[in-house]
């Protein structure tokens, strides 16, 4: 991730309405015949699956590995992303093809068996980063600056270890520790993290006649393609991501970040302000594109910088996946995905730097909308737990939907039953939601008199729902499934 500042992780931590929808109904009066006239307005087209990364799920400890997973599930997790770290699984080299043997005794899967075994027998889809090279797998004349498993790793290695590893959980490969049976499937895989920043990719420049030019996208898309070509080479079903970008870079060649615009132009071979296609060899291969759009500030603070990418700021991106999937610069041909694979906000309590624990919560509701009507269909949010602050606040995540002591902060709801409303003028207001379950959304207004409803939405793709409502933009609102009720959303609520 980038710069340091208040708010998200290790204290790092406007969306113009995409869909307005034509519903007509009457918001006047109450009671039953009111309600009856109140048209249902129809689901939106595409979906938001949740997930979370977070260390406890790969914990050795079995009763914390189970508790948060579970845990992961009842805040509506689909999706949990695991590390996969090369240098820990391979620390010696594999001479020839046994290195994509996945039963090699000298690749030490065990820890991650346990993991993949306990979330994919909660229903949850496993999502595998592959990083670290090990020191034999990194390139020559390697610098002492170089963090470990960032200097130049071989993609030929690579492709043999993602192999292994991908028949490893392929569905088919015999369970070491249950007799009869066969380790889960993993069908997501991403090919390394935040490659734009020098601490897991370097060198990021080279020098040359005295200018530097970027080297970290050219030794990525090697990368990429390796763990592509691995992947899909045993399950066609496999889906492969791009490492997810970090948000910042440096404003200057040179320097130990490479702003994500210029990484993503650079690795789909585009130039100049009309993104002409450059010949740059293999084109990169990937499913989808993911990057971590961390904000300094609130969800809708644009980052500083053009070459940056906040919250807000993903349509950067999009552009030019867009513009490389015109002219051949990704493949395979057809409409490569966006995801969110790590985001988040430090909430305070704990982190005193941190967002205030009511603001939080409304900031979880709005950076997922926010990432969904860019077209994110996946977030992944970091962490679940805050972790202990050690050494400190500012060396440590508190983003978590619970605190350490595992009691829930005000965000697990929002995360859970996120919703919230955007003023489209003085008396109409789109509201917007995910319901934890489909069906008819029931959106209620605050008065004296209680909650009285104002409109209905049907949910669509992972409970995704909007309305157009005529209310003033002052209403206080909430929506409602059945007996599940979200976090009320008006100009002050968390403020």
């Amino acid at each position: 991730m980038g710069e340091p500042t208040f708010l998200t992780r290790a204290s790092l931590r406007r969306v113009t309405v995409a869909l307005v929808l034509a519903v007509g109904f009457t918001a006047t009066g109450g009671g039953a015949s009111a309600d009856a006239r109140i048209g249902v307005a129809p689901a939106p087209g595409h979906g938001l699956q949740t997930g979370f990364l977070d260390g406890d799920f790969s914990d050795p400890d079995p009763s914390v590995r189970t508790s948060w997973l579970n845990r992961a599930l009842q805040a509506r997790g689909s999706i949990v992303r695991l590390q996969l770290r090369w240098s820990a699984v391979e620390p010696s080299r594999i001479a020839g093809t046994a290195a994509e043997q996945a039963d090699n005794p000298a690749l030490h899967f065990e820890e991650l068996d346990a993991a993949v075994r306990d979330a994919s027998a909660r229903g949850l889809r496993v999502l595998l980063t592959v990083s670290s090279a090990p020191r034999w797998a990194e390139g020559p004349q390697r610098p002492t600056s170089a963090p470990p498993g960032s200097w130049r790793p071989d993609p030929a290695a690579l492709r043999a270890f993602s192999t292994a590893a991908a028949r490893r959980y392929s569905g088919r490969f015999a369970d070491p520790q249950r007799p009869g049976s066969t380790l889960p499937a993993v069908r997501l895989w991403q090919a390394w993290n935040e490659p734009n920043l020098s601490r897991e990719l370097t060198p990021q420049w080279t020098e040359q006649s005295g200018r530097f030019v970027a080297a970290g996208p050219s030794l990525y898309r090697a990368m990429l393609n390796a763990v592509y070509d691995a992947v899909r080479s045993v399950s066609p079903d496999n889906v492969v991501l791009s490492a997810g970008t970090a948000p910042f870079g440096d404003s200057s060649p040179g320097g130990p970040r490479t702003p994500p615009v210029r990484f993503w132009r650079e690795l789909l071979c585009l130039t100049g302000r009309h993104l002409t296609a450059r010949a740059c060899g293999r084109p990169a291969h990937f499913d989808v594109l993911a990057h971590h759009p961390y904000s300094v500030g609130d969800p809708g603070r644009r980052a500083l910088n053009a070459e940056d990418v906040s919250i807000p700021d993903l349509g950067k991106l999009t552009r030019l996946l867009r513009r490389a999937q015109r002219v051949g610069g990704v493949l395979p041909r057809r409409h490569q995905r966006v995801w969110v694979t790590e985001i988040g906000y430090d909430s305070s309590p704990p982190d005193p730097q941190g967002v205030p624990v009511a603001l939080h919560a409304r900031f979880v509701a709005d950076t997922l909308y926010r990432l969904w009507s860019q077209g994110a269909d996946v977030v992944v949010w970091l962490n679940i737990r805050d972790e202990a602050p050690l050494p400190s606040f500012a060396a440590t995540s508190q983003s978590g939907l619970y605190f350490r002591d595992g009691s829930a902060k005000p965000a697990l709801s929002a995360f859970r039953f996120p919703f919230l409303t955007r003023r489209l003028g003085s008396r109409r207001l789109l509201s917007w939601g995910r319901a934890p379950g489909r069906g008819i959304v029931v959106i209620e207004r605050a008065g004296r008199r209680g909650w009285r409803t104002v409109g209905r939405a049907r949910t669509g793709p992972s409970g995704v729902f909007q309305d157009v409502l005529a209310v003033r933009a002052t209403a206080v609102l909430r929506a409602r499934l059945g007996s599940e009720v979200s976090r009320p959303w008006g100009p002050a609520q968390g403020r």
